[in-house]
């Protein structure tokens, strides 16, 4: 596992994930969990960064895990569950700021880690990617929340049902993104320091009230919004979508059905027979090993 790290100086926290292609797995969100709780519990801490990774930020629950499960439904919803922690406890953070500084990209519960921080800073070559519908899932990690709180209900809906890519201006302009810095990574690391540590130094118990003030309304939704979202995620990693949309994303190494703005009603027919071809071709399969296997297959909760 790569390394998760903490290290406080200068009255800042940083929590750096590089985690493998941003893919968080069950003892990933676990210990990512456990390093946010050291933090929000060092007193001397007023300002927390979360770094991610050079390459991504996060792409949310590992799909190439999940997908090797015998039951990989159940697996998924317990990952997203813990995504789901995480995520809660960087909104519930009451006494520090709260930076993301995005290296690298985000998707799905990454983009929802990351716009969960109270300033949010990114180099100028990333991309978000906010929905979960390509994956055959609604999404949780707060996002019916977070979403329409900072880019409005009307924009929300475009993100999700579309499920098209955002470029970094585009996610400025959105106000998912606070701030683009042109620079090189020690660059980038440096200027994001600097601005922790004079927040960190400068009137931060003022800041800290207005935060209050202004999370106030989010965090009196979060309780039953995260329950819908949960039972409708639910739902979804129980649905034939979800396995469909996993194994392309895990077999075909991450190509995925043509985006909104591209998909043609010839690509999408043409996208339809395939799946067509496939699930016959799985249904056969299915059938060939039925006859061979025996029937007292051993259960598997994992």
């Amino acid at each position: 596992m790569q390394e998760i790290s903490y290290r406080a100086d200068n009255n800042v926290g940083h929590i750096k994930f590089p985690i493998h292609n941003g893919a968080m797995d069950l003892s990933h969100c676990r210990q990512l969990l456990q390093t946010i709780e050291l933090a929000k519990a060092d007193d001397a801490c007023k300002v927390i960064i979360l770094w991610g990774g050079p390459d991504f930020f996060s792409n949310g629950i590992d799909l190439n895990v999940v997908h090797l499960q015998y039951n990989a439904s159940i697996l998924a919803y317990k990952n997203l569950k813990a995504l789901n922690k995480i995520v809660h406890a960087v909104l519930t953070t009451e006494t520090k700021l709260v930076i993301s500084a995005l290296q690298g990209s985000a998707s799905a519960g990454g983009v929802m880690l990351a716009i969960a921080a109270d300033l949010r800073y990114a180099r100028q070559n990333i991309v978000l990617n906010p929905s979960y519908a390509n994956l055959g899932l609604c999404g949780s990690e707060y996002w019916s929340v977070l979403l329409p709180a900072i880019i409005g209900y009307g924009f929300t809906q475009k993100l999700l049902y579309e499920a098209s890519p955002l470029s970094a201006t585009e996610a400025l302009s959105l106000g998912l993104i606070h701030q683009l810095i042109d620079s090189e990574p020690d660059a980038f690391k440096n200027n994001i320091t600097a601005k922790a540590e004079y927040l960190a130094a400068t009137n931060i118990n003022a800041r800290l009230a207005a935060k209050s003030v202004l999370n106030h309304q989010i965090l009196a939704q979060m309780e039953a919004q995260v329950k819908l979202e949960l039972e409708k995620m639910k739902d979804c990693c129980n649905h034939p979508e979800f396995e469909s949309a996993r194994t392309r994303f895990v077999e075909k190494n991450g190509q995925q059905q043509p985006l909104f703005l591209s998909a043609g009603s010839s690509n999408i027919r043409q996208e339809n027979k395939r799946d067509g071809a496939q699930q016959d071709g799985d249904q056969q399969n299915n059938k060939q090993r039925d006859d061979h296997e025996p029937d007292n297959e051993p259960d598997d909760n994992t």
